[in-house]
């Protein structure tokens, strides 16, 4: 999941970055118009800005509880289930990955999803 969150950095702060003219202007166009949002003034460039952060966000917890539970030998039904969990969030975020993104994080993900819940199972 590092090498997922690595790759969600640099797509985070290169996203603006493009040759095409017209994906520019659309670019321009979400950052610049605003609309109102539950009494705030927002843009979709925002939006689209913020869900990104809270993915990175996401992904360091996520990264931090992996590896929190790989330490935890002391109650393995606790730290089984937690990994199951895991690995089944993984698998659903694999899933919006590669309905709304492109198959990269989303085979990341899946097979993060896919590991954990293996290894939870396995556990004793």
């Amino acid at each position: 999941m590092v090498f997922h969150l690595v790759g969600h950095l640099v797509g985070h702060f290169t996203w603006k970055d493009t040759d095409d003219s017209v994906l520019r202007d659309v670019i321009q166009k979400m950052d610049t118009h605003h609309f109102d949002f539950m009494g705030t003034s927002q843009t979709l460039g925002g939006h689209h800005e913020g869900y990104s952060v809270m993915l990175g966000l996401t992904l360091i917890v996520m990264i931090i509880i992996t590896w929190i539970a790989s330490l935890q030998i002391t109650n393995n039904s606790a730290v089984k289930s937690m990994v199951l969990i895991i690995g089944v969030f993984f698998l659903g975020y694999g899933v919006v990955e590669a309905i709304y993104f492109f198959p990269l994080p989303a085979a990341t993900s899946i097979l993060a999803g896919i590991f954990m819940i293996v290894g939870g199972m396995k556990r004793n």
